[in-house]
């Protein structure tokens, strides 16, 4: 109801040793999503998943109450302690951004293929659908890791039809939301004093392809930036193996 203040986030601490990484589920996720990795990663972290409000299902109402940014600092604020790293995914890759952007991400982060928007210039509607596209591999992407191997049995009609029954479940509304998270990434100060970062993406995920990776690059400079080749938008669960590596050894290198 108006007026009431936001339920807490729920997290939940996955089987492991030695410093928390808390991690950050993308638009229409579930912290769930995170087990394959935080299997990967026992052997030298923890994973505290966190369960936000944008997870798969939910009506886009949370935006009332801020945005991903705004529910993830308050989150990181009630903690006992602060993280080792931020692990965050789509979305929640864009909430770590804005954290750092408000000079209050403090500790290391990795970012798994971020919405980024390439420049400050006009936000029309070629832009809302290029975005849109984007949105559409992503969810996409996502369902095919969710089916495994039965994707690649299903005709593709029918798989674009089910697609588009998820989009249509986000609506509008979702969209809107979503867009306007992706648009105000391009006025993020993320230079100065902001942590090490390492960004990872598909290479051919439009969420951060081309000039996009460019300009975060250019606006983060104490980030890495780094295409892998076979990787879709939802690597950090179909890679693990691979991405806990890649984890493993750029914290290893920022605690230096």
């Amino acid at each position: 109801m108006p007026g009431e203040p936001p339920a807490p986030v729920a997290g939940h601490l996955l089987p492991g040793s030695g410093p928390v990484l808390v991690a950050v589920h993308g638009a229409e996720g579930s912290w769930q999503e995170w087990r394959p990795l935080a299997r990967k990663l026992r052997e030298h972290h923890r994973v505290l998943a966190l369960d936000l409000p944008w997870r798969a299902g939910n009506d886009y109402a949370w935006v009332r109450h801020g945005s991903a940014g705004a529910w993830l600092q308050r989150t990181l604020a009630a903690l006992d302690e602060q993280p080792a790293a931020l692990l965050g995914h789509s979305l929640g890759a864009n909430a770590v951004l804005e954290c750092i952007g408000a000079h209050r991400g403090t500790v290391p982060a990795v970012l798994f293929a971020p919405f980024f928007r390439a420049s400050a210039g006009p936000v029309d509607r070629r832009l809302y659908e290029e975005f849109c596209a984007a949105f559409r591999y992503a969810v996409g992407d996502g369902m095919r890791v969710a089916l495994g191997e039965r994707a690649a049995r299903l005709d593709p009609a029918l798989f674009a039809s089910m697609v588009d029954i998820a989009l249509e479940r986000v609506g509008q509304h979702g969209l809107r939301t979503l867009f306007g998270h992706f648009t105000r990434t391009a006025e993020l100060d993320l230079a100065g004093d902001a942590p090490p970062a390492l960004v990872l993406a598909g290479e051919r995920d439009p969420a951060l392809a081309g000039a996009r990776a460019l300009a975060l690059a250019s606006a983060m400079p104490r980030a890495t930036v780094a295409h892998r080749a076979g990787y879709g938008h939802c690597f950090h669960v179909e890679r693990a193996g691979p991405v806990a590596e890649d984890v493993v050894e750029f914290l290893r290198k920022a605690a230096g």
